[in-house]
């Protein structure tokens, strides 16, 4: 037997990246492997892309001023963030939400490198405080706007179907409303993942940022006999694009011909703006102090899912599980925010008692 100790695994020298010992077992070595390629899939694309860029941000601007990314003394992050809220630079100054997220990005490369950043500490805290507090402008985002029933078949009646291209995104909105779905799900599904089902389709979704990869993790689409009915849609398009494995939903070469890949998240946005425009929905406008205002519509990818769930509110006199259960949310909290929308005018202060009429007041 032999007298060496235990054998002792290799730590990690980057995220994802393990720096192997020729001399350990060969199933061990496939273990780790294994490990690795788990770690990484702990994230979604999206938020691995988004942890990515605010290290290399942050790691340059460490760079540019002679400084350790890696730090012990929190009063350097914090300082970090103040620069990404520029004084004199309103055009520069990036939202309170983008700030978070560059600190998400550094806690968890810290935690990645075997660091600890104590994001509670006084310098972090006070410096997002202060941040708030003196840029009240940057707090608060403004939503996408939420697509209604009545825009949707503005929208979709204006496509022009004769044309793939338009099949396609007729199929990609009336799917990703009817689904409540979010971006990054709507252009991730394969015809593998669709389950006939009588009057509809059962689509699994696979990984989301809220569920582990479950075959429970699903949606249905019924159909419905209408112009807005998603199950036909997409039945139109997958027949007329022999859509039969792989992706549903693909993009489109400069001639004309359908790609092998998927649609990219962020096309799902580029769609719904294009199409709103073609049907006259890319401007509002509103009568304030005696001007008519008119601004652009905040289209996004989150319109399909906000506005699903918003009609879901309206349509059940503001059922919490039923808006839950529609965008398959873990908890009530982010269902409960929709329905409270949908309520907004109707409990305000004014609405309550300064539209009721004065008892006897009988003038109209």
């Amino acid at each position: 037997m032999s007298d060496a100790g235990p054998t002792t695994l290799p730590a990690p020298t980057a995220p994802g990246v393990v720096a192997l010992d020729p001399s350990l077992d060969r199933a061990l070595i496939a273990n780790l492997g294994d490990a690795g390629r788990n770690n990484d899939a702990a994230l979604s694309d999206n938020t691995r892309r988004a942890y990515e860029t605010g290290w290399r941000q942050y790691s340059a601007w460490c760079r540019a001023r002679y400084l350790q990314p890696l730090t012990e003394h929190p009063e350097q992050v914090a300082t970090y963030l103040a620069s990404l809220v520029p004084s004199g630079d309103a055009a520069a100054r990036k939202k309170l939400s983008t700030v978070k997220l560059r600190l998400a990005a550094l806690k968890h490369m810290f935690r990645e490198q075997g660091q600890v950043l104590d994001w509670k500490h006084p310098a972090i805290r006070n410096q997002l405080k202060g941040l708030a507090r003196n840029n009240p402008v940057l707090v608060r985002q403004e939503a996408v706007q939420a697509l209604g029933i009545e825009d949707l078949t503005t929208i979709v009646a204006a496509i022009d179907t004769t044309w793939l291209r338009g099949l396609r995104d007729r199929a990609l909105i009336l799917v990703g409303y009817a689904g409540a779905l979010r971006r990054s799900e709507l252009v991730a599904i394969e015809a593998d993942h669709l389950q006939a089902v009588d009057g509809g389709y059962e689509i699994w979704l696979g990984t989301t940022k809220t569920d582990e990869g479950d075959r429970d993790n699903v949606c249905v689409i019924a159909e419905t006999g209408t112009s807005l009915c998603p199950v036909r849609a997409l039945n139109d398009w997958m027949e007329r694009a022999g859509v039969s494995e792989g992706p549903v939903f693909r993009a489109f070469d400069p001639r004309g011909g359908i790609k092998h890949t998927a649609l990219t998240a962020q096309s799902v946005r580029l769609i719904l703006k294009e199409r709103a425009g073609e049907a006259g929905l890319d401007v509002r406008s509103t009568y304030r102090g005696g001007k008519t205002i008119t601004a652009p519509i905040r289209w996004g990818g989150h319109s399909l899912r906000r506005g699903m769930a918003t009609a879901v509110a309206e349509a059940t006199d503001g059922d919490v599980t039923a808006v839950q259960r529609a965008g398959r949310w873990k908890t009530p909290v982010t269902a409960l925010r929709y329905v409270e929308e949908t309520r907004r005018v109707d409990r305000s202060a004014s609405a309550l008692v300064m539209g009721k009429k004065p008892s006897g007041d009988a003038s109209s």
